[in-house]
């Protein structure tokens, strides 16, 4: 062996001593948003993102959206002027010929849409809304409001200012039948499909606060003519008789407990009523006493009346500050955003909630307005997967939804009034936001740690960009590195550097999916950037 060839091995030998291991680390963070505690607290997690799922096994875009249409052509705006309504509840039903049905109620009025697309204002004859503005507004001095107006666990002054939300609309179906009406504000109405118009539904108690058709085909009442606690039932398959006799099942009576009754909902075989406060079951066991009742919770009242959702063998509700669960028991349902909830929603305007399911995806959907909200609406939404037990945030421009079935996809209406069929599978439409997640710290080493190259698991990732975020301490300044492009079949070259690192993925089409990454990492020196 030459000198030069010596020399030349023992300077290979020095170089791969001074050159620092190369590692390829995986990084797996569970599914959902966490969004509680500090910055640290959420290491390892997504901590944040905008319009994603988890589904099937990776995080993946929520579908994209159209306009609903009737035929070729875009159906109108609900709505004529978006400054003074907005539309918040929604409910969909099938008529005896199988078209199917649905009607939108704003803060001023009722608009049926049929199965082809044609819209028609259906507000019946004298009614005149309480509140006729699209906001809660503040009402000031002792009795300036009727009692039991304004969404609990709102604060007012003691001088009295409290406030009154904007007029919401509950509906049920008796058969081909809508029942239909103002909570809190005038009679039951039934719609005559042939025409298309709304009546007064004969006998029915007035100002109700929400109505259900039972099982058993009694249409049930809560909080109707003024009593807060009053729970009541028609006659079996006759929604104009509502006078207990010995000869019908009718019932007329007070609930035991606090608080006025906002909502119910069917749960499995029984009837699940939840108050500003508490939680009534009320169960069917026939003549002579119909239906009991029984208190099952006193300390989990709803933010409004439509946070209560659910499906057949569950109801969920957004409570003052916690989210509750009820399959026959009620139960705290711990949610890994509520820190995040509760500085972003805007309290004033809680009466907005509305909730539906997406049942295709396991998720229940709440829809509100934030305090950052730039429209004055509802712009933000959080999501529960029921079967995973995860949840996400992010923003929205929609007031109602509802789920797909006697729809044929899950439905929304934005804040001017639009008609929207989601998940269709189309690229997002601009203007939405940004599609992405962002994690937490992540666990990669206790040193301040160089990243070369990323190995992405993703699919149909083509426009998907990756930025890393590193720092020396949790409350430094911090510095971003990228966008990187995804790159088909080879790793993606990058440079960051820090003691901490945070990671993004940005989306650009609704098909992609994100599985996991792999980070390239090599120690560093403690000299910053």
């Amino acid at each position: 062996m030459t000198r030069l060839s010596v020399a030349l091995t023992l300077l290979r030998l020095f170089s791969a001593l001074l050159t620092p291991c190369q590692t390829q680390k995986p990084i797996n963070i569970p599914a959902g948003f966490y969004k509680n505690g500090t910055p640290k607290s959420q290491s390892g997690r997504w901590a944040d993102g905008n319009l994603v799922r988890y589904h099937d096994g990776a995080i993946r875009p929520i579908g994209g959206w159209l306009r609903r249409t009737s035929g070729n052509v875009i159906i109108v705006p609900l709505i004529a002027d978006a400054s003074l309504e907005a539309i918040r509840d929604m409910f969909a039903w099938r008529d005896n010929t199988q078209e199917s049905n649905s009607v939108y109620g704003s803060n001023l009025k009722l608009y049926h849409v049929t199965d082809g697309g044609v819209v028609k204002d259906i507000t019946h004859a004298g009614y005149v809304p309480i509140n006729s503005g699209k906001d809660a507004f503040i009402l000031n001095g002792y009795g300036a409001a009727s009692y039991g107006i304004g969404p609990y666990g709102v604060a007012y002054d003691a001088g009295g200012t409290m406030p009154i939300p904007p007029d919401r609309w509950y509906s049920t179906n008796f058969g081909e039948v809508l029942l239909t009406g103002v909570r809190n504000n005038g009679a039951m109405q039934e719609l005559d499909i042939a025409t298309l118009t709304l009546s007064g539904v004969t006998n029915a108690p007035a100002d109700i606060q929400d109505a259900l058709v039972s099982e058993e085909r009694q249409v049930l009442a809560i909080g109707g003519d003024g009593e807060p606690r009053r729970f009541q039932a028609s006659e079996v398959e006759d929604r104009t008789s509502w006078t207990p006799a010995d000869d019908n099942q009718a019932i007329d009576r007070v609930i035991a407990g606090s608080g006025r009754l906002l909502a119910m909902k069917k749960v499995l075989n029984t009837v699940l009523i939840l108050s500003e406060t508490d939680a009534t079951v009320a169960q069917y066991i026939g003549p002579p006493y119909v239906y009991s009742t029984s208190l099952v919770d006193e300390q989990c009242g709803p933010l409004a009346a439509e946070a209560l959702t659910g499906t057949a063998r569950f109801a969920v509700w957004w409570g003052q500050r916690n989210f509750w669960y009820f399959d026959g028991a009620v139960k705290k349902l711990d949610c890994e955003v509520i820190d995040f909830l509760y500085k972003d929603l805007n309290v004033g305007q809680a009466s907005k909630i509305s909730s539906f399911t997406a049942t295709e995806f396991s998720e229940v959907w709440w829809l509100y307005q934030s305090l950052s909200s730039t429209t004055g609406e509802v712009d933000s939404y959080v999501t529960w997967n029921y079967e995973q037990n995860t949840w996400h945030t992010g923003r929205i421009d929609r007031t109602t939804g509802s789920d797909r079935g006697v729809l044929s996809s899950v439905t929304m209406v934005s804040s001017d009034g639009e008609l929207y069929l989601h998940e269709q599978e189309q690229t997002i439409p601009s203007g939405e936001g940004d599609v992405y997640i962002e994690s937490g710290f992540l666990a990669i080493g206790e040193k301040h740690m160089a990243v070369r190259y990323i190995y992405p698991d993703t699919e149909n990732g083509v426009g998907t960009t990756y930025t890393l975020n590193g720092r020396q301490l949790p409350n430094a300044t911090d510095y971003d590195y990228g966008p990187y492009a995804y790159q088909a079949e080879r790793p993606i070259p990058c440079r960051a550097i820090g003691k901490l690192l945070k990671m993004r993925v940005d989306f650009s089409d609704t098909s992609a999916e994100y599985g996991s990454v792999d980070l390239d990492i090599v120690p560093v020196g403690t000299g910053g950037r």
